[in-house]
């Protein structure tokens, strides 16, 4: 007879793993980005991105963006923007994006600094924030496989002997830490229960 069941897998990623995909995403985009249909020349181009956990506990991240200012009213060679920002998970396309964010800008000039975080949040939602998001597909088929391969085998649980095979992941919870992220997956699986020790299941 077979069961569905759901299994708790913890996964854990690291913050430089998060961060190599971002900046192949990031790294020589321009703000705005030059369109056939504008003559408009852009305000920045990104030259490198950092990520980090937040030192606040608050379960946020920290995206550190470089640009350089190509525009001649606010022109410097390179400004680094800092984005504190609270992750989420999209089930349907595997990725961990940037569901709420709070950018500024440190340089040594205040008024720079205003008049730059005005600049570039007019942009920054849909050139930095929405291109800021992560595909861990690769890392749930590898959890995917590993359940799978002990499935096949035969899964032990007290008393219990599980075979059968995982048919959905899905993504339960997503918590940035100091130093990685740590991800709840959840595993349905349709298997087969033979129980071959009812010693085990009955109470102490």
């Amino acid at each position: 007879m077979e069961n569905f069941v759901k299994i708790q897998v913890p996964v854990t990623i690291s913050y430089p793993a998060l961060e190599h995909v971002l900046k192949q995403q990031l790294v020589g985009e321009y703000i705005p980005k030059p369109s056939e249909d504008s003559n408009e020349s852009p305000y920045a181009q990104i030259l490198d991105v950092g990520l980090a956990g937040s030192s606040s506990g608050s379960g946020d991240i920290i995206l550190r963006v470089r640009i350089r200012i190509l525009r001649t009213i606010l022109k410097r060679d390179n400004v680094d923007l800092y984005v504190q920002a609270t992750p989420g998970y999209d089930n349907d396309t595997q990725q961990v994006y940037i569901r709420r964010f709070n950018m500024e800008a440190q340089t040594s000039s205040r008024f720079y600094n205003s008049s730059l975080e005005v600049l570039v949040n007019r942009v920054a939602y849909n050139q930095i924030i929405q291109k800021a998001r992560v595909n861990v597909q690769q890392i749930i088929a590898g959890e995917l496989t590993k359940a799978n391969g002990m499935l096949e085998t035969g899964m032990e649980l007290k008393g219990l002997k599980l075979n059968g095979v995982v048919e959905e992941v899905r993504v339960q919870d997503i918590t940035p830490k100091a130093n990685r992220m740590f991800l709840s997956l959840e595993l349905q699986a349709k298997v087969e229960v033979d129980v071959f020790d009812l010693s085990e299941l009955l109470p102490a």
